[in-house]
């Protein structure tokens, strides 16, 4: 895209480019009326197949411009663009993380306790975001530098109709989100709810502490199998994943995969959990990430190992333990019965990742042959 000085609504004009993704590019736009910086989104007006940026627009709107979401400035259809103009934030956490490889318990906690905030506030207005990623995870810029900002609605849905009534439960539905961060009800085709946005949450969360997940990096696989083996993983790991974690993430963690498709999660119980796990670790939660401060190398040594061979260790010992202990149990024959995992047709996802693959039961050598 040739963008370059371009002015749309004369009077928006674009700088240089910020990002670039399968659904458009973000560039450093000028407001000229106000002298203010902006994001200007753009995607094309052929893209008939996508369209993200219409659906986006219809959520900035809907949503009115409630608080951990930037402002919506302007939109519209200019020189064959579909166009959004947006408050400029600061990096997003993807970027933070790739500079530190992972963050403190306390950073966790902070972002996980503004990341409730803002997610009760959006599923509060009938919106589920359906694609919680760290890139979609943005700091403020300038006073709000601190604030966390919920961004990317290109797949987000309105849960509720005109008449609040809550969307029918489904099943067979294609995969949406982003693998590695995506509910189990994403991986099984179901239609998704509040719960999922809160489960991706917890995956993101642990993602950050331990530096990688224990489905990131499968060897020996092909993409149309990953999506498939990534879910199973995540069943089978579900009451063990944040064993070497504070008690009260796995509390969480239970507490989400026990909501039912349109129950109404109790956002306050979640908070002062995490709360409480910062008391019970004296962590004084002051508002300072990891990336505010000069970084101690003895402190961040002393966080759960990621290093890939005591990382692959100590998954390998997870799942050995999990396998030897339900060996005869439902999570097992959801793979020998009712073929629960098995994608539903015309299995998609945004990373171009399906799940079709032969039905066959898990095995402790199935999973270590594809850890890291």
């Amino acid at each position: 895209m040739l963008l370059q000085n371009r002015i749309f609504n004369n009077q928006f004009s674009v700088q240089k480019k910020l990002s670039a993704g399968s659904f458009g590019i973000v560039f450093l736009g000028l407001d000229q009326s106000t002298k203010q910086e902006v994001a200007i989104k753009v995607e094309r007006e052929e893209n008939e197949d996508v369209r993200s940026l219409d659906r986006e627009v219809q959520i900035f709107k809907h949503l009115g411009g409630i608080d951990g979401i930037p402002k919506l400035i302007w939109s519209g259809e200019e020189y064959g663009y579909n166009v959004l103009v947006m408050q400029l934030l600061g990096n997003d956490l993807a970027y933070h993380f790739k500079q530190l490889k992972r963050f403190t318990l306390k950073t966790a906690l902070l972002i996980a306790i503004q990341l409730i905030d803002v997610l009760e506030k959006l599923h509060f207005q009938g919106v589920i975001h359906r694609d919680l990623k760290p890139e979609n995870i943005l700091l403020g810029s300038g006073k709000d530098n601190g604030k966390i900002y919920l961004l990317d609605f290109g797949i987000s849905k309105i849960y509720r109709d005109c008449n609040n009534k809550h969307i029918p439960f489904r099943e067979h539905r294609s995969f949406l989100g982003t693998t590695r961060y995506a509910s189990i009800a994403a991986h099984l085709g179901h239609e998704l709810s509040r719960k999922d946005d809160l489960e991706s949450m917890m995956y993101i969360i642990l993602y950050f502490i331990r530096g990688q997940l224990p489905w990131q990096n499968m060897q020996n696989v092909t993409d149309d199998e990953r999506t498939k083996k990534v879910g199973e993983m995540k069943i089978l790991l579900q009451q063990e994943i944040f064993r070497d974690q504070p008690k009260e993430f796995q509390k969480i963690f239970d507490y989400i995969r026990k909501l039912q498709f349109q129950s109404e999660p109790n956002y306050k119980m979640i908070t002062f959990e995490l709360k409480k796990a910062a008391e019970s670790l004296k962590l004084n939660l002051d508002g300072f990430y990891d990336w505010s401060e000069i970084r101690s190398s003895t402190h961040y040594d002393s966080l759960v190992p990621h290093n890939s061979i005591e990382m692959k260790k100590s998954i390998e010992k997870q799942l050995s333990g999990i396998l030897n202990q339900q060996k005869q149990s439902h999570v097992c024959l959801l793979y020998s019965t009712n073929q629960l995992l098995a994608p539903p047709p015309q299995f998609s996802s945004r990373n171009n990742l399906n799940g079709r693959e032969e039905n066959k039961k898990p095995t402790l050598a199935s999973f270590q042959g594809s850890l890291l």
